[in-house]
């Protein structure tokens, strides 16, 4: 599958497994990896969580789409996406132009189960109750779908990580 850029990105829903599947990924393919949130700490030098608690949301998405645009002049790598990143500012047409588009689509179940175990982490999540979790991560799988659904590839996110590691291979060799 050749494209006009050289990246596999990976996207999804905050829990998905991007960045876990991204480092294996990137192991097996010899690439370097990138999260695009460990790169806004990188620039902020602050943490993601702080952004958003003392400048906002609207502030960490201007930060998102400046890392999103440095993604061009990155050597080939394997990049995890921020969940929300394709579904701003056409964010998910810069990504189709900088290489092979994944998206890990996994059951609500599981996305529900992993944040409920990090949430504190997750800033969209921080200090919501288990129900708000299930009812803010059904409201964000709707909205965000069709921004995801672009993607080159839209793999189940549900197996194992050795296994989409695999499929993601066949699909993109």
């Amino acid at each position: 599958m050749n494209k006009k850029g050289d990246h596999i990105i990976l996207i999804g829903m905050s829990g998905a497994g991007k960045t876990t599947l991204g480092e294996s990924l990137s192991v097996c393919l010899k690439l370097p990896f990138i999260d695009t949130d460990q790169e806004i700490e990188n620039v902020t030098k602050t943490t993601i969580v702080e952004i958003f608690k003392n400048q906002g949301e609207l502030k960490f998405r201007n930060q998102e789409a400046y890392v999103l645009k440095q993604l061009n002049g990155f050597t080939r790598s394997v990049i995890a996406i921020g969940g929300g990143a394709p579904c701003f500012n056409n964010q998910i047409e810069l990504l189709l132009e900088l290489g092979i588009v994944v998206y890990l689509d996994v059951s609500l179940d599981v996305l529900i189960n992993r944040i409920r175990r990090n949430s504190d982490s997750r800033p969209l999540y921080r200090g919501l109750s288990s129900n708000q979790i299930i009812e803010k991560t059904t409201a964000l799988m709707i909205e965000r779908t069709p921004f995801y659904s672009k993607a080159d590839l839209v793999i189940d996110g549900n197996p194992s990580s050795e296994v989409l590691v695999k499929k993601i291979l066949e699909k993109i060799s």
